[in-house]
Order: structure tokens, then C-alpha cells, then sequence
């Protein structure tokens, strides 16, 4: 990546939709960030997969981000 990518601020859904787990989002994010930093090999950002539940962060804003970011990183 050519120049480092700042951590998004996810909308999240609400009570009464679902979206990804807060926790597991921001876990994944961690090991990415982290790898990067680090210059370690990046987890498979294709194949994370994170639990539903209510009030958690917008799916289509995770997807988009987590599409980018697999992009830039080729």
C-alpha cells in the first residue's frame, strides 16, 4: 500500500437491523492494521467473516471498505 490507510468509522445499524458484530469487525481490523505496520503478511481479508447481530456495523460499509482495501493491497 503506498500510503497508509486510516481506520474507518463504521455507521452502525440500530436496535432493530442486523450488521457485523462490532467486536469481530474490529478485531479483524486490528490484525490487518497491525500486519501492515509491521510488515507482516496481511490476514485473507476475502474470506473474514464476522457474526450478526443487532445494532452492529453497517454491512454494506464493511464490505466496501474490506473490497477496497483487498484491492489496494492486490
Amino acid at each position: 500500500m503506498s500510503e497508509q490507510r486510516g481506520r474507518p468509522a463504521f455507521r452502525t445499524t440500530g436496535f432493530l437491523r442486523q450488521g457485523y458484530q462490532v467486536e469481530d469487525v474490529d478485531d479483524f481490523l486490528d490484525e490487518v492494521f497491525d500486519a501492515l505496520a509491521g510488515g507482516r503478511p496481511v490476514p485473507d481479508i476475502g474470506g473474514a467473516r464476522f457474526r450478526n447481530r443487532r445494532g452492529g456495523y453497517e454491512v454494506s460499509e464493511v464490505d466496501a471498505f474490506l473490497d477496497e482495501l483487498a484491492a489496494e493491497l492486490g
